[in-house]
């Protein structure tokens, strides 16, 4: 277990074995993503990082301002280099993309790491109801740039619904910024 802090960045606590809920926000939390293009390129760069780094994935979704993904690295100090690269790769693409070169797109990341199946679970379901929570869709289904939809896919929409009333998204989540 290693500790890493920042005077301007909140303390990651990196261990191996660990599952973790992880945030980014976008500079000023302004709405940088606003197209297609910039939902694809995000989502096949963290899809590309995922495997380079051998993680396990759970859940994942991308809006306008923000991202939340629930992820097992291969190792704890992964963490830290899989998300500056995420971010570092996307900013730089974003910026092309946009012809807006120097422009900062993300601000920090935060981390927790899961501290059980209830835990693990409420994440989940909160990763995949974001989109409603901020009036994108009025159903998680509807959002196109999340991983709700292979779930359904792969496990159907009966499953999905139980596990969201079996592991509502709680009161811990009232204050959430994003």
């Amino acid at each position: 277990m290693k500790w890493s802090t920042s005077p301007h960045r909140p303390p990651h606590l990196y261990m191996d074995d660990a599952w973790y809920f992880v945030t980014a926000s976008t500079l000023d939390k302004a709405h940088i993503l606003s197209s297609d293009a910039h939902f694809d390129l995000w989502i096949k760069t963290f899809k590309e990082l995922i495997a380079e780094f051998n993680a396990q994935l759970a859940a994942w979704v991308i809006l306008a301002n923000h991202y939340h993904f629930l992820f097992l690295p291969q190792h704890g100090l992964d963490l830290g280099k899989f998300t500056r690269r995420l971010n570092g790769s996307t900013a730089y693409q974003l910026n092309g993309l946009d012809n807006t070169r120097g422009r900062t797109v993300w601000y920090t990341y935060w981390d927790t790491c899961i501290r059980g199946e209830h835990d693990f679970w409420t994440r989940f379901n909160y990763i995949h109801y974001n989109p409603v929570k901020h009036g994108y869709v009025q159903q998680p289904e509807d959002w196109l740039y999340s991983s709700y939809r292979q779930y359904i896919s792969d496990n159907g929409e009966v499953w999905m619904k139980e596990c969201a009333q079996e592991f509502p998204i709680t009161i811990l989540f009232d204050d959430d910024k994003f």
